[in-house]
């Protein structure tokens, strides 16, 4: 069963990440795939906070920080365990022997394919910003969904392993915060107040 699900992923990966390239597109998909690193969406984030949500600027960071933390250990975690090759390494004889070709975008990420962490944190990261700014929920889990895509885009992941870092990242982060809103009223603090 797991092989048949294996080959299916590995047949829409293809499909997907043979399909769906365009010139004007490619560069955009690089784009849009940076708002799942985290060492740059953090700073765009605190600062779009910063801007938008100043009066809870310190409160908001110690939430952005828990839900992004939380999330991106399992994601570890869980990359160790499984450690699936990137489709470029999982392919490669596919790919020399010219059955198989993949438009690879970018860096050249050899493992640690499952599950991306990239999604993991563009979810988690519109969780938290889904619960500073609910009237825009839309907005950015519409984004988050965009990253993750770019990452089969790409050529970095397969479905499954954007389908499971958004899984992930989006549990693991409202888990996070409704243990945290169940801390703070315990001690008498209520978030959605200040």
């Amino acid at each position: 069963m797991l092989k048949y699900i294996l080959h299916l992923d590995t047949l829409l990966f293809l499909f997907i990440n043979n399909n769906f390239h365009f010139s004007m597109l490619n560069e955009n998909m690089r784009a849009v795939t940076f708002l799942g690193n985290g060492w740059v969406v953090y700073w765009l984030v605190l600062l779009f906070v910063y801007i938008y949500n100043r009066q809870n600027f310190k409160k908001s960071f110690f939430l952005l920080i828990i839900t992004q933390l939380v999330p991106g250990i399992f994601d570890i975690i869980l990359k160790r365990l499984v450690n699936r090759p990137r489709p470029i390494v999982a392919m490669h004889k596919l790919i020399e022997q010219g059955l198989v070709h993949i438009d690879l975008l970018g860096r050249h990420l050899t493992e640690y394919s499952f599950p991306s962490g990239h999604s993991t944190t563009a979810f988690s990261l519109a969780v938290a910003l889904a619960y500073f700014f609910p009237k825009h929920y839309k907005l950015f889990y519409i984004l988050a969904a965009i990253v993750a895509f770019s990452r089969v885009y790409d050529g970095e992941h397969y479905p499954l392993d954007v389908i499971a870092g958004g899984i992930l990242g989006y549990g693991f982060a409202k888990l996070t915060l409704i243990i945290y809103k169940r801390i703070t009223k315990i001690n008498g603090y209520n978030f959605e107040k200040n």
